[in-house]
């Protein structure tokens, strides 16, 4: 019987290179491709790749993605900011592009069995249905960024990494002449840039002086351009008080910052739109949600679904819900919806 091919989306870094060593001790019939997005540094990363998949003995192919890539993950990061709403340009290239055109790529053109990549983590079937499950090393879990592809792609999918821990994945690549070393940057298109000066370049005409008020309206500072703040931050406001305060509100129409306290900031509440369900939500169930990576998972009750829309209303009030994030539903340890706070 023929082995069954996979394609692994690769980056050549640690986590990819070990999902690719995984599955060809598997005997899996590997095949690595590697998407030109046109970042900094591409050609020299590029012609690494190429010598790594060589030492590893996987054919590679480059595939160029680079308008796509501008289209719907770039551009689409700086519309966001111009909407005033802080985005995830991670899950938006998972859907977009990895699990999206490439993945579709991987199946017409290249022939593939299975799609792979190099993500922590894991899937399961229950009662005919497919979900995303946290992987065993929790600490590294990336299901979050997994959230929004939908069942069909997860059908066709392999995670290697989902039984491996950070240490053990290490020590598989550690002689191995990676395309890069360092951990991925969560926006890899700054490429070293901070965000703020990759964002005064790219959208110059956001960046203009505005009013800083209070939850009453009143004027009580300036800022120096309204994409350079985010809910819940309090540095850089340039507003000296005994009182602390943070960003609660950005009203983009009128290129205003609202400040106010930290209780300010809580919310019992959260809508989301565009959302995606792994099976169908029931008004009044409890689960968890997670209103951005880092967040912890908080309690909350489903209130109403349709096909635009999940409104939920938390246990606990929840600080710093920020509009343009990710808040994925967890039913213990699988995801079972997603879509983008508003």
């Amino acid at each position: 019987m023929t082995a069954k091919k996979v394609v692994v989306a690769f980056s050549g870094g640690k986590d990819s290179t070990a999902a690719a060593l995984i599955l060809k001790k598997a005997k899996y019939r590997v095949q690595l491709i590697t998407m030109v997005v046109g970042t900094a540094g591409e050609a020299d990363r590029i012609e690494n790749i190429k010598k790594l998949a060589s030492v590893i003995d996987i054919p590679l192919s480059q595939v160029d993605a680079r308008s796509l890539f501008k289209v719907k993950v770039i551009n689409e990061f700086l519309k966001a900011y111009q909407s005033g709403l802080t985005p995830n340009p991670c899950v938006t290239c998972n859907v977009s592009l990895k699990f999206g055109w490439l993945w579709d790529l991987a199946f017409a053109k290249f022939q593939a069995d299975m799609f792979a990549t190099g993500h922590y983590a894991d899937r399961i079937e229950r009662a005919g249905d497919m979900f995303l499950r946290e992987p065993q090393d929790r600490d590294k879990s990336q299901i979050y960024f997994l959230s929004m592809i939908g069942v069909e792609k997860l059908r066709k999918t392999i995670f290697p990494l989902s039984t491996q821990s950070l240490d053990q994945v290490r020590d598989m690549v550690r002689d191995l002449p990676l395309a890069h070393q360092k951990e991925s940057q969560d926006v890899c298109f700054l490429s070293g840039q901070s965000l703020n000066g990759y964002l005064n370049r790219e959208i110059p005409g956001m960046i203009r002086k505005g009013d800083i008020v209070d939850v009453q309206g009143k004027r009580i500072g300036s800022h120096d351009g309204i994409t350079h703040f985010t809910i819940g931050q309090r540095r850089g406001t340039r507003f000296s008080s005994d009182r602390k305060l943070y960003v609660i509100g950005k009203d983009v129409k009128n290129n205003t910052i609202i400040l106010g306290e930290d209780k300010d900031l809580f919310s019992d509440e959260i809508r989301v739109r565009l959302p995606v369900y792994w099976r169908p939500l029931r008004p009044g169930e409890v689960l968890r949600a997670k209103i951005r990576y880092m967040s912890q998972l908080h309690e909350i009750e489903i209130i109403e679904t349709d096909q635009g829309h999940i409104r939920g209303k938390f246990t606990c009030p929840v600080r710093a819900v920020t509009p343009g994030q990710i808040c994925v539903f967890y039913q213990e340890d699988i995801i079972v919806a997603a879509g983008v706070i508003v």
